[in-house]
């Protein structure tokens, strides 16, 4: 899952936006605060739940030019645009509402987090660009941000090119794979209530 998607997981579970979203930041856990360091953690909790479910195992192994050991990458930015085009099945908070809170929330963290992160809610909140990551061209401008950045970036251009393949396979895993993420989720904080009790 990308940023949108562990947004709405930190709106669901009441933890640290920005804590939720730390997971694709280089951070030391052990110095953060006790509520950016239970996002961070769900966060991991989440990564590790998606990589493993049988419907990402299907998705990175359906053919296309983009290579297999890359395709991870490009579904979690596939699942932040599955789960705004399908917002109204798993919230009943409209779309816009949802995204001006998450930037609202963002910005009250934004002097405990590191500087990328930093840019990245300033940019935000300049243009609320959460929404877009549920266009074609939002996702493309994700992916192209990665490429940047990473030094292995290149091996993404392939699924650039059929980009709009790519994201329809994304569509049936996303539609398996959420429903059991939330639920994942749920039982993660239940397990955590048990123990702070």
């Amino acid at each position: 899952m990308n940023y949108f998607a562990h947004l709405h997981i930190a709106s669901l579970t009441n933890t640290s936006w920005a804590g939720n979203l730390l997971g694709d930041f280089p951070v030391v856990a052990s110095q953060l605060d006790e509520d950016l360091y239970r996002g961070w953690r769900l966060h991991q909790m989440v990564d590790v739940m998606v990589d493993e479910h049988s419907a990402s195992l299907a998705f990175r192994v359906m053919p296309r030019l983009g290579r297999r050991r890359f395709a991870g990458i490009v579904q979690d930015i596939a699942m932040d645009y599955w789960l705004i085009q399908y917002w109204s099945t798993f919230s009943d908070e409209p779309l816009p509402s949802f995204c001006q809170r998450a930037v609202n929330g963002l910005v009250e963290d934004k002097s405990r987090t590191p500087e990328r992160l930093t840019r990245m809610i300033e940019s935000l909140e300049q243009h609320n660009w959460l929404a877009n990551l549920g266009q074609l061209d939002g996702v493309e401008k994700a992916i192209h941000s990665i490429m940047r950045r990473w030094r292995h970036g290149h091996h993404l251009q392939g699924f650039v090119d059929e980009l709009p393949q790519v994201i329809e396979q994304a569509e049936q895993p996303f539609l398996e794979l959420y429903p059991d993420l939330l639920d994942f989720v749920a039982q993660q904080m239940k397990k955590a209530e048990v123990t702070h009790t």
